[in-house]
Order: structure tokens, then sequence, then C-alpha cells
């Protein structure tokens, strides 16, 4: 498997990895913030100050994994892109069962680490990560007739 040329790296590529960046930090940050929220106040539960654990772990992760993706590997595309929408329908029901805005601020930022998996799959990043050009568009007929 040959990588791609860097100086040739397309701008959505370049955003895509921005956004996952963006998303991992915000992400990290909030886990920390959660943690911190758990450890000292009272009300605060053990499988809240885990969940923030793992929101932490999920922010580093997408960091790692889009720095690898950044490269050119579409295996680090492929597992962050599977990662991002896993993460963001775990975050939607935590962030609507536990009624948390801090976890709501969660989903936001795992809503901009998908955005950045959309863009790393638009026809030109694909290009760019696999180096087949994309299967031309069928026009579609949407059911009307082409006699005059």
């Amino acid at each position: 498997m040959t990588s791609p040329d860097p100086a040739q790296r397309p701008k959505l590529v370049v955003w895509a990895y921005r956004c996952w960046l963006a998303s991992g930090v915000l992400m990290a940050l909030l886990g920390a913030l959660v943690v911190v929220v758990s450890v000292f106040d009272d009300s605060g539960t053990v499988a809240f100050g885990a969940l923030g654990v793992l929101v932490l772990i999920v922010g580093l992760a997408y960091i790692l994994l889009g720095s690898k993706a950044f490269t050119g590997d579409v295996r680090w595309r492929s597992s962050l892109s599977a990662l991002t929408l896993v993460v963001v329908a775990m975050l939607l029901f935590l962030s609507v069962g536990l009624g948390s805005p801090l976890f709501a601020l969660t989903l936001l930022a795992g809503v901009i680490g998908l955005f950045g998996s959309l863009l790393a799959y638009r026809p030109e990043s694909e290009f760019w990560f696999t180096g087949k050009e994309p299967e031309p568009r069928k026009k579609r007929n949407l059911g009307r007739s082409t006699k005059p």
C-alpha cells in the first residue's frame, strides 16, 4: 500500500483533521471536567466519573487516530469514522438519559468529529486516500418520460 503525497493533500482532508482534533480536545477537556465534578461534588456518583474517564479516553483516541489518518492511511480513517459514529450515538443516549449539560456539550463535540468523518469521505478526499477516481454519478429519470 502506497501512502498519498502529503504535498497534494486536499483542503477537505486538512479540515477533517482539524475537526477530529478539535473534537478530541473538547471531549478530553469535558471528560476531565466530568471527572473533577464527580469527585468534588457530593451528589456525583462513581458511574458518572467513570463515564467522564471514558469520554476522556475517547477524546485522546480521536486525537491519536486523527493524526494517523492525516498521514493518509485509509485504515485509520475508517476506524476513526466508525468510532465517531458509535460515540455520537452513545452520547446521544447519555445526554438525554442523564440530562447533564456536560454530556450535551460532549455530544456537540462528538458531532464536530462526525462532521470531520463526513469530510474525509468526500470524493476529493476519497481520491487522495485511495488513489481511485470516484465513479461518475448516473443521471436519474425520477419518473419523467423522455419522450416529447
